[in-house]
């Protein structure tokens, strides 16, 4: 029985593995070419797959598009668990380097989050617009922090938030020609120096 188990759990990791290797050439490509330029079958072909062996890990270039999506937001929601109490500078500090680290090392990625969240349908787009609602919501609760703790002024939490997410993200046009010399760290503090300066209180 115990050998059977690690069977199974061996079996769904290379399963979830192979997945992740093909959102990653997928997202390669959407970033090339376009995601509607691109047909599954020049997608097994980046790959390195027929197209039966692809549908049989992904059944249509939306559910595709859909894994970039979900891995993408995942990974940013995941690096705003703080602990109670974290400084909220640090915090939106942390969060931009998280989005342009995510720009440097996933730019395909980002640019289908950007770009092609609006071809997502149905449960597909309720799911990740729930996720992104949640991540907007969750960087707002951060400066509303600051702001009652009077490291901030007194703003309007929901405009700053958009402000912030449009100096963030916006990145993803302009950093990664430069990527690979300025790292996302120095980026941040260089794009978030003027937005704190703006929020300090006092």
């Amino acid at each position: 029985m115990a050998a059977k188990t690690a069977k199974k759990r061996l079996t769904t990791e290379a399963h979830d593995g192979k997945r992740i290797e093909i959102i990653q050439h997928c997202a390669t490509l959407f970033d090339k070419v376009g995601f509607h330029n691109t047909s599954m079958q020049m997608l097994a072909e980046e790959v390195g797959l027929s197209k039966p062996t692809l549908y049989h890990y992904f059944p249509s270039k939306l559910s595709i598009l859909y894994a970039i999506h979900d891995t993408h937001i995942g990974a940013l929601l995941d690096g705003l668990k703080r602990e109670a109490g974290a400084d909220p500078v640090a915090s939106l500090r942390s969060a931009c380097v998280d989005i342009l680290g995510q720009i440097a090392t996933h730019p395909g990625y980002v640019r289908a989050f950007m770009d092609n969240y609006g071809d997502l349908e149905g449960e597909m787009r309720e799911a990740i617009r729930a996720r992104r609602r949640d991540y907007f919501d969750s960087v707002k609760a951060i400066i509303v922090e600051g702001i009652e703790s009077g490291r901030f002024r007194a703003v309007d939490p929901v405009i700053t938030t958009y402000g912030f997410f449009g100096m963030c993200n916006w990145a993803y046009k302009w950093y990664p020609p430069m990527a690979a010399t300025r790292s996302p760290e120095e980026v941040a503090d260089a794009l978030c120096l003027p937005f704190f300066d703006g929020l300090k209180a006092g």
